[in-house]
């Protein structure tokens, strides 16, 4: 497992032309951040600052290429970060990645929202309001776990609905379960550590792209080659 680690956490550094690859993804994400700022300054007359690291995952050409990634490790034939071309099909593999995240991620969000708009309200439901939110985080923890298996399976099976198969996404991880929760914890984690680096003011809306590009990345190779190993 460590050798997999540190082999997936050097992957995209390696191959030819591997800073370029690395600054598309990062580029694009900055610069959809910036346009998120500045839109936000014209409605609101506020900076975005905040908010904006977010929208890194809106950025689908640089998701579609993880998609690619993932699916390349799949099938074994990644040896190398794969060449940026045809953007078309990177952002169409990005919207795909965005509606079966949404999927998974819905009641988690409404609970959510929920949760936040008691906590606006205050008063004797600000204690319900705060439960709401520690009950969405743990539903989003639990429902995302099956995410990188359920986009194994759509690539592997090409039809969307083998992405939302409950007994057929658990088979699948059962089978290597340890590696696969080890992975996602250690993803979990990474992610959090990151979300505190883009929560830095001004460096980490320059800074998180590149790193949320960078782990995704990362992730992609490791669950690919878990993944492989079931689907």
């Amino acid at each position: 497992m460590q050798l997999r680690i540190r082999a997936s956490l050097r992957f995209p550094l390696e191959g030819a032309d591997w800073g370029r690859k690395l600054f598309l993804g990062g580029g694009t994400g900055l610069l959809l951040e910036l346009v998120f700022v500045g839109v936000a300054y014209l409605v609101n007359e506020e900076i975005g600052f905040g908010v904006a690291p977010l929208v890194v995952f809106l950025n689908f050409p640089a998701v579609g290429y993880v998609l690619r990634v993932f699916r390349g490790t799949l099938r074994w034939e990644t040896g190398a970060l794969p060449e940026w071309d045809d953007w078309p099909a990177l952002t169409r593999g990005g919207l795909t990645v965005s509606v079966v995240a949404l999927a998974y991620g819905i009641l988690p969000i409404l609970i959510l929202l929920l949760g936040l708009n008691l906590l606006v309200r205050g008063g004797i439901i600000l204690f319900l309001g705060m439960l709401l939110m520690v009950l969405g985080l743990l539903v989003g923890l639990f429902v995302l776990f099956f995410l990188p298996m359920a986009l194994a399976y759509f690539l592997a099976r090409r039809r969307l609905e083998a992405a939302f198969h409950p007994s057929l996404l658990w088979d699948g991880i059962n089978s290597v379960l340890a590696e696969y929760m080890a992975t996602y914890l250690i993803s979990v984690a990474t992610y959090i550590v990151a979300g505190l680096l883009a929560a830095v003011p001004y460096l980490g809306l320059l800074v998180s792209p590149f790193v949320f590009y960078y782990l995704m990345l990362v992730q992609a190779r490791l669950f690919g080659e878990i993944c492989a190993r079931t689907v």
